[in-house]
Parts: C-alpha cells; structure tokens; sequence
C-alpha cells in the first residue's frame, strides 16, 4: 500500500506540473514533504521517479507540458543539492547529495546521452542544463559529476544533428571555467562559434560564452557573421556583456563601422538601439565623453556615422536640452572647455538640426548665437592659435586644429541673411587665411579656402570671373607681402553699382517683352519688323553684356605680371590650395548635372587667367625642392586638366613620370591624377598624337597612318598598364590601393597584368588587408565583361597563372594556394553562360560562333600532352569537364 502511494503521489506531481495553473516550486516542495515522511523507501521513490523521467525523454514534442514536466524534474532536484559549506546536519546533506547525485548519474549514462533516438539525446542536453541552472551559482558539487558531466556534453557537441549542439552548448555555459587558461568548455566554444556550419548552434555558443581577454576577439569576429541573425546576436552580447572602457578604441571604431555599414537593417537596428545606448548609459548619457573613447580626430566619419545614428534616437529638444550644459550666456563654449570631442559634436549637432526644417531651426536658436558673434568667437580662437601653439607639443596642434576647422565648418553652414554678419565672416575667413601657418596647420588651410570661396559666392551672385579676379588678387598679394586693399583694382562706388544694376534689370526686362513682340512678327509672316525687332535684341544684349562687365573688377595689368617676392614653402602651399579649391568649386558648379559632366566642363574652357597662373605658378611649383609644394603643385595642376583633353594630354606624361620617381605623397597625387584622366577622357585620347589637317591627296597615306597610331595607342596603354603593376609590387600598401583604381577603366589590360591580379589576390600574405582584397575583387568582377578582347586575356593569362603555382617553393606563400581553386575561378568568370544570363549584349554580339572555353580547352589539352606524367595533369584534367564549348566544336569531337 506505501508503495503504491509512492507512485501514485509521484504520478499526481507529475500530471499537475504538466498544467499551468500549478506552480513548480510549491509542487517540488511538496513531493520532498512526502519524501522525508516515507524515508524508509527512499530506494523505492528513486525508482518511481526515475521511470517518469525516462518516460518525459522520449517524448519529442516540444509542447509547453512537457517543457514543463522537465523543469518540474529539475527544481524537485535543485531542492537536494548542497547550496551550503557549513558540516551541520550530515544526515541531511548526505540524503540531498545522494538523491541529487543519482538524478544526474542516471542520465549521463551511456544508454541515454548516446542512444540513437535524437530525441533521447536532446532532452538529456536540455535537462542536464536544467539541472545546473536550477542550483545557485555557490552550489558544492561533485567535482567528479561535473567532470562527467562536461565530458558528456562536450561529446554532444560535436552531434549530427544541429537542435542537440545547441542545447548541448547551453548545458556547457555553467561548465565552462574562464579562470582556467586551457578550459576545454571554451575551445569547444571557440570552435564551433567560429566554424559550426548551423547558424542556430554559433548564435547558441555566442550567447553562451563568456568573455574574457581570450574569447573577446572571437566575439568581435561574429559581426562578420555571414548569417545577419548571428550579427545581430553578437552586437546584442557586445552591448549587454562588455563595457565600451574594456574596448580598446580600434574595437570600438571597428563595431560602429561594421554596424551602420551593415547590409541588414535588423543589424543596424541592433547597433542603434541597443550597443548605443548601452555606451551611452556607461557614461549617464554624456555624448562629449563617449566621442573621447572614439577618437574623432584620426576617425572623423565613423564618429559622424555614430553621432548620426544617436541623433535618430534622440528627440530635437532633448538633444539642446543635453548641450546647453556646454554653453554660457552667449550661447558658446568657453575656450577652455573646447576640446575637439565638444566642438566636434556642436558642429553636427548644428548641421543635424539645419536639416530637420523648422522644428530644427527653432532648436537651432538655443544652442548657436548670431553670424557676427561667431565669426569674432572663430577670429579669437584661430589668433590665439597662431600666438600659442608655435610652443605647444604637435598633439595639441592637432586638437586645436581640429577645434579650428570645426568651427569653421560651422560659420560656413550658418545663417547668412544677416548682411553685417556675412561680410564680417568673409573678413574674418580672409585674415585667417592670410595669417594661418599653413607648414604648422596643413589641415585647415583647404578647409578655409574652401569656406572663403562659399562665402565669396554668395557676396557676389556667383559669377566665374569675379571669384577668379578675387582669388588672383589674394594670390597676388600674398606672394608681394601686400594686404589685398593696396593692391590696384579699378572698382565703381556704390552708387553707379546700384544705378547699373538697376540699368540692366531694365534692359532685361525690355530684352523679354521684345523677345515677345518678335514672336508675334514671325507668327504674323511681318518679316520686316521682326528683323527691326530682332536688331533691339542684340543692341539691348550688348548693352547689358557691356554693363555686366563694368560690374566686374578688373585687376590693374602688374597683378599676375609681376615677378614673385615670395618663394617659401608656406606661402607656395597656400597659393595652390587656394587655386585647387577655385578650380574643384568651378568644375563642380559647371557640372551639376552629373550626365553631362565631361561636356558641360570643357565647352566652357579654361579661363585666361587660371591659365595664366597655371604656367607661371602651378608647372613652377611642380619643380620645388619642398615634397610638399610638389604634392600640391601636382595635384593643382591635375585638377586644372581636368577642364581640356588638350592640357591633360599635354602634361600626361609629367604624370606618369611623377608617379614613379617622387616622394610618396607626391606620386600618390600623381596616380590619382593619372587615375582621373583615363576616366575622364580614355587612355586612347590621352595617347594619341594629333595630326594637322590632310588634303585630299594625303588621304590614303592618312589612312595607313591611323591604323599605326592604333597600334601605337594600344603599345602606350600597355606600357601604362605595365608601370601601374610594377608600383603593384611597393611595400606601402596604401600606395597600392590608391594606384590601384587606374587599372579598372582599361578593358585591354595584358595577359601579364591580369595574371599578377590573381596571384596578388590569393597572396595569403595580404589576406588580413580586406581592402586589397575589396578592390581586386572589384576589379575580377568587372572586368570580364569589358569586351571580348577581356576574355582573350584571361585565357592568356590562364597557364602562365597556374605554372607560378605549380613551381612554387615550398617557402613562397604561394605553396599553400589551392590550385584547384584558382583554376576555377579562371573558367568560372569566362563561362559563356554566365555572360549570356547578365546580357552582356556588347560581349555577346561580337561573334555568336567564339567562346572563351573553346580556346582553354585546345590550351590545356596541348599542356596535357606535352607532359603527361606531371603531377600537376590531374589540376588540368578536372577543368576540362567544367569547360562549356562551342555546339560546332563538340561535334567535331
């Protein structure tokens, strides 16, 4: 009768947890009771209860009940185990020890952890982590069992079928000793985390693991994770169980890239909502102190992108609520408080709220004062930059550099209705300029010039020849040591501007109501007064034409024909810079319909006067002693060719010589220049040599001539392409990469090229460098499709690629190369088929008959037969399978 009351009290624990409406706890509290009273049959229960147990295991649903029923097991457990140290009550701790100890024996059995029912496997995975988490952290336990135990689950880790991995790494997590240096729990971790081909079991092990200096970089690894779920998780882990101050300030930059950047948006969400804030909350929400831990100087985009994404979260008053804590009563920062985090955020906590209309502009108000009180704040701070850091250590340079340009990055995107306000910023911007030591401030010049010449834009309506007038004059007088006021301008007092400007808004009026009345004429067939009509047209045109150019200041003939006074580095530098941000604001504002780029800027041509200082400044200064003077020579003068096939052809092959025998920021403007140039206006054009004019007599051998220069053409396009690949083999990688985009617009690159590609690419030495692998990825992905003379190429470059391979040392890194792989790669991106699905129609139209595989195949067959008993035939034989010929040449087989 006892017995049978054990099992059926047993029995009804079991069914009640099965039910909601049943706590577990009270449940488990009740059945131990019952266990004290009946101690007697202590043996009997342990057999009752462990028969319910392995009828729970076998169940494979994964209902709510039996979920459960588990965890009923498992609290009626955790009531045994010894949570205590202390030797009272032996008896007891005896009974708990054995009662529990035997739950966890029974099922780390072998007939159970590695049966052959999967769902046997599973549920001894899921109730072993019940077990463990049901029992306080301080628990003392068996150091046998829980040996047994990690072993158990360790081999279940390595299960067929992905459900029990998972569950077996959740079992692992209270297993695992951080402590311990060899821990096997997380080299377990570690590997399956990193390589585990179901997504579910490395987000199991990402939740699990816990961080240490060992397991971190792996951690760090997973936002790279191809699945976004996976992503998503890690940045989840990051922002719960890392603290930013335990990142170093390369991690912290690498987790804000990697998590705006990212494709998905569940990841980006995941960065916005949940790391942001977290960093944020470490430092009580103060913005200014998180900038500190991103280094904003050296990594100015991705701290944007990160102010841009706390933004977004943040309401318009609760982010001028957060900053007014930085401001006084004039609403600016102190100097003492402007560090380059502060002013970095005031910047773009302007420029946010400027692009959120009017809510943003009311916002603006608060936190930014009038243009005339800012231009005279900016003026102080750059004069007390000059008088104090010519004594400061080159960081504090760099900071308040930094300061300096923000600030001015800021007066460039205020309000400029204010006519006062605007003509004291031009002042100030002017005086900045002309006294700022540009060899001591190199970053701030260009973004001065280029706030000067906004400014100078909107004080005069925008016309190209008066911005060039004003640049030439400043140039002028920087180079004679003269303040621009003493340098001779033939200018109109106020009074005949207005009366002229009033004259031509009059002639213009009368331009369109004639331009009215001459319609109506030719409508009418009344010939004679639309051609009297037609004659006040251009008389009035004239007359306008002429008015305008009265407006324009007209610099006295000694501006730009006098010699220079001053050669020095600094004042060369600063001239350059000021004619390069010239010619990139014309060029840009000539081509704001990017369709018509090229033709909008050379229609229009190149003023007289650029080209005047072009060749008696820009092409002088190319020959400086100083790499810096040369470097921006180099780079003005490119951007100055950019306007004219002519010049650009003319100076290209200056370039080509830059590119190779300088300074390394010297030929790094060179490539880019050079870089530009092809795509700008081709490489033919830029080596074709120009004819005279032919009669008709000279017709034939004219002809004959064009097909040489062709050929000359194509000669010089591989020397080009050539000299490009020999700066491939630099051991600046950065010089590589900025060579490196020249190679794309090119569609006839040789054999050789190509083939140093691909080798480059499976390089194993500069696989850690994922922006050289980025661009020749680009590159291989592109280039195929060019033209057929493409696929020519890659045929020929598939032996001599391959042979590189096959004779390779065994201490070249190229030994490690699986050829395998290389060789289909080759045949993969010269597959006809794949041409045919993305129609490549000016590929597949050149010649419906010719395939590329039709060439290998004849290639590798005849490297077959030539050496039949080279260990390398087997690579050749299995691409042969993979070629897709030609209908006709099958048949023929």
């Amino acid at each position: 009768i006892i017995m049978e009351n054990i099992t059926t009290k047993i029995t009804d624990a079991f069914e009640k947890s099965l039910e909601p409406r049943y706590n577990l706890n009270k449940l488990a509290e009740l059945l131990k009771k019952f266990l004290r009273r009946e101690d007697e049959l202590r043996g009997h229960f342990f057999t009752i209860f462990r028969e319910h147990i392995e009828h729970a295991i076998q169940i494979d649903r994964r209902d709510v009940p039996i979920e459960r029923s588990l965890q009923f097991c498992a609290k009626f457990a955790a009531l045994f185990a010894n949570t205590s140290d202390e030797e009272e009550e032996e008896i007891e701790e005896d009974e708990s020890r054995d009662l529990y100890n035997f739950i966890f024996k029974f099922i780390l059995e072998p007939e159970y952890h590695s049966h052959s029912n999967k769902t046997i496997r599973f549920r001894i995975c899921q109730l072993v982590q019940l077990l463990l988490t049901s029992v306080p952290q301080e628990a003392a336990m068996d150091e046998d069992l829980i040996d047994s135990a990690t072993t158990v689950m360790l081999h279940r880790l390595q299960d067929r079928i992905p459900s029990i991995r998972v569950q077996a790494a959740k079992s692992l997590s209270r297993l695992q000793q951080p402590a311990v240096k060899e821990c096997p729990v997380i080299a377990a971790y570690l590997i399956h985390m990193a390589g585990d081909e179901s997504s579910t079991v490395r987000g199991a092990v990402l939740s699990s693991i816990s961080l240490t200096k060992k397991t971190l970089p792996a951690v760090l690894a997973r936002v790279r994770d191809v699945s976004e779920t996976i992503r998503k998780v890690a940045f989840q882990v990051i922002a719960q169980k890392v603290s930013i101050k335990a990142l170093t300030s390369s991690q912290r930059l690498y987790l804000i890239k990697q998590g705006l950047l990212d494709q998905s948006e569940i990841v980006r969400n995941a960065v916005k909502n949940q790391l942001f804030p977290a960093w944020l909350l470490a430092f009580k929400g103060n913005v200014v102190d998180l900038l500190k831990k991103l280094d904003v100087i050296s990594a100015n985009d991705t701290s944007m992108d990160a102010l841009v994404a706390i933004f977004e979260k943040s309401s318009l008053a609760d982010l001028t609520e957060g900053f007014l804590s930085l401001l006084n009563e004039e609403k600016l920062i102190k100097f003492e408080k402007l560090s380059p985090e502060s002013a970095f955020y005031w910047c773009q906590l302007c420029l946010w709220m400027r692009s959120k209309g009017q809510d943003g502009e009311e916002q603006l108000e608060n936190i930014i004062p009038t243009v005339f009180t800012f231009s005279t704040f900016v003026q102080l701070y750059i004069t007390e930059l000059g008088e104090v850091l010519s004594q400061d250590e080159e960081d504090d340079k760099i900071e308040k550099e930094f300061v300096a340009e923000q600030l001015v990055n800021m007066a460039v995107k205020m309000d400029l209705s204010d006519d006062a306000g605007r003509r004291k910023l031009i002042e100030v911007l002017k005086n900045a300029y002309d006294q700022i030591d540009v060899l001591c401030f190199p970053c701030l010049t260009s973004p001065l010039a280029k706030s000067l010449l906004e400014k100078l834009k909107l004080n005069t309506s925008y016309r190209e020849e008066e911005q060039i007038y004003l640049v030439a004059q400043m140039i002028s007088s920087a180079r004679e040591g003269t303040s621009p006021a003493s340098s001779e301008v033939q200018s109109m007092s106020e009074e005949k501007i207005l009366e002229c400007k009033l004259k031509i808004a009059k002639l213009s009026v009368q331009i369109i109501e004639a331009n009215e009345r001459l319609e109506s004429f030719v409508a009418e067939k009344n010939f004679e007064e639309a051609s009297r009509m037609q004659k006040f047209i251009d008389d009035s045109k004239e007359e306008k034409s002429a008015l305008e150019e009265d407006l324009i200041p007209k610099p006295s003939e000694e501006v730009l024909s006098q010699a220079p006074e001053k050669e020095d580095p600094g004042t060369l530098i600063k001239c350059l810079k000021l004619i390069t941000e010239l010619l990139s604001f014309i060029f840009l504002s000539r081509c704001g319909d990017r369709k018509s780029t090229k033709r909008k800027s050379q229609m229009q041509g190149v003023h007289p006067t650029i080209l005047q200082l072009l060749d008696t400044l820009v092409i002088k200064s190319v020959l400086n002693d100083s790499p810096e003077v040369r470097g921006e020579a180099v780079k003005c003068l490119a951007t100055g060719c950019l306007f004219s096939l002519r010049l650009a052809s003319q100076h290209f092959a200056l370039f080509m010589q830059v590119s190779q025998a300088d300074a390394y920021n010297v030929k790094v403007e060179a490539i880019n220049a050079v870089n530009d140039f092809i795509r700008m206006f081709g490489i033919k054009n830029l080596t074709k040599n120009t004819q005279p004019s032919t009669t008709d007599d000279q017709s034939d051998q004219m002809e004959a001539e064009e097909q040489e220069q062709e050929e000359d053409s194509t000669d010089v396009s591989t020397m080009v392409m050539s000299k490009f690949m020999n700066m491939i083999d630099d051991e600046v990688c950065s010089y590589l990469l900025d060579s490196w985009d020249s190679l794309h617009p090119i569609a006839s690159s040789p054999p050789s090229v190509v083939s140093r590609l691909i080798l480059l690419w499976y390089n194993p030495a500069i696989q850690e460098d994922r922006s050289v692998i980025f661009h020749i990825s680009s590159f291989l992905d592109a280039f195929p499709y060019m033209s057929k003379e493409a696929h020519e190429c890659i045929e020929y470059a598939f032996l001599p690629t391959l042979r590189v391979l096959f004779n390779a040392p065994r201490s070249s890194p190229y030994a490690s190369v699986d050829i395998n792989n290389v060789a289909e790669l080759l045949v993969c991106i010269t597959r006809p088929s794949i041409i045919r699905k993305a129609e490549v129609k000016h590929l597949c139209q050149h010649d419906t008959r010719w395939v590329a595989h039709d060439n290998l195949a004849v290639m590798i067959s005849n490297e077959i037969l030539s050496e039949p008993r080279s260990p390398h035939v087997n690579v050749l034989s299995k691409m042969l399978p993979m070629l897709e010929l030609c209908p006709a040449l099958t048949d023929n087989l």
